[in-house]
């Protein structure tokens, strides 16, 4: 694993708010699936203390990396798959994978680059992460995971990059266009490394799940709270870690991780450059998602793979 000292300045402060956001942070922390539960607690206007320069009156362009997974009561809570002897953890990947796009970004010195954790030996519970993002005034929440299909065998039949991202033509129309846009912007620059693009993944919720304004809420945690406060955000998943021609092509050297954080980045630098910070603001003052007595139990949203 790389060395990850000084990658995050603010580590520190993200869990200072984490705290500050849930008095319930670890009973909730749960092992995280591919968006982690698809209900998890509702989400209701965070008056955690805003930090670090993303403040409104900054000028500068602020993106939050969310690196997926991380250690959940001692495993990882990834996908992981064995090949040729070499034990691949997705919780690692996505840790790499982020830190070289904060190092590439933060060469900038227009752009202000946070983590939600400095360690793949950490988790942060998904409502938290968005919180902490909506804290920072950030204009695009990226949240980098790696894919795979249920089961320990190789796949054949799935391959290549996607984005899960908000549903257009309902809640917050105009920044799920927006996040739509961004997350594109950054599969195109990995598809131009030779990673097959499967574009966009828009799924509706399985259980009823709504928005406060009555629309049918996003299946995926990230793109759902995204919409909730009001930022651009989604998830990006950088090929499958059990199809073998992107484990050994795309996810298995420092190189290619280096390759996978930089190829973000352009994409972040090209979409930003271009739309400029996100001055969005949310329909209401304190959005929550709203669901029926059947449902508190919560949605999953099963393995970290989506179908091919």
């Amino acid at each position: 694993m790389i060395k990850l000292k000084n990658v995050l300045t603010a580590s520190a402060r993200v869990f200072l708010l984490a705290a500050l956001i849930s008095a319930t942070a670890s009973a909730s922390v749960r092992a995280e699936e591919e968006s982690g539960p698809a209900f998890a607690p509702p989400v209701t206007k965070v008056t955690a203390p805003q930090i670090g320069p993303g403040l409104s009156n900054s000028s500068k362009l602020v993106v939050v990396l969310d690196p997926g997974h991380g250690k959940t009561q001692g495993h990882y809570s990834g996908c992981s798959f064995e090949y040729n002897g070499v034990k691949y953890y997705e919780d690692e990947i996505t840790m790499k994978i982020a830190a070289y796009t904060k190092q590439y970004l933060e060469q900038n010195t227009d752009y202000v680059v946070y983590l939600t954790k400095d360690s793949a030996e950490k988790t942060v519970p998904l409502e938290q992460r968005a919180a902490f993002a909506a804290s920072v005034h950030a204009d695009l929440f990226v949240s980098q995971h790696v894919d795979s299909i249920p089961g320990n065998g190789i796949t054949r039949n799935a391959y290549g990059v996607s984005s899960m991202a908000p549903k257009a033509g309902r809640y917050n129309n105009e920044l799920a266009l927006q996040s739509q846009e961004a997350a594109k912007t950054i599969l195109d620059q990995l598809s131009a490394l030779g990673l097959h693009n499967r574009g966009l993944i828009l799924r509706d919720s399985q259980n009823g799940t709504h928005f406060a304004d009555g629309s049918l809420a996003d299946y995926y945690a990230i793109p759902r709270y995204s919409q909730m406060y009001g930022i651009r955000g989604f998830i990006i998943e950088h090929g499958f870690i059990n199809h073998t021609s992107d484990l050994t092509l795309f996810l298995s050297t420092e190189d290619h991780y280096k390759a996978l954080g930089e190829a973000d980045a352009k994409g972040i630098i090209q979409y930003l450059q271009k739309a400029g910070k996100c001055k969005f603001t949310p329909t209401t003052d304190a959005p929550q998602a709203s669901q029926t007595d059947s449902q508190k139990a919560g949605e999953s949203t099963g393995p970290s793979a989506v179908s091919p």
